[in-house]
């Protein structure tokens, strides 16, 4: 999988996870590199709810809006 990527990149590559190709394929690349599980996607997602609603602020000051 790491021809997929520029060579100039390769040596800053440290894992690569090949995970289920569904709409949550993101979250369950983070669980897994997490050693979570790469079921544990939707605990992820939650995580991330919480902490984007916790630090919204500092978020919209940060990147200079919301998406919405």
């Amino acid at each position: 999988m790491l021809d997929q990527f520029h060579p100039f990149i390769h040596d800053f590559i440290e894992n690569i996870v090949d995970v289920k190709g569904d709409d949550n394929f993101r979250y369950r690349a983070i669980a897994a590199l997490l050693d979570m599980g790469e079921d544990s996607w939707s605990l992820v997602c939650n995580h991330l709810l919480k902490e984007l609603a916790k630090w919204s602020d500092e978020y919209i000051n940060l990147f200079g809006g919301t998406w919405i």
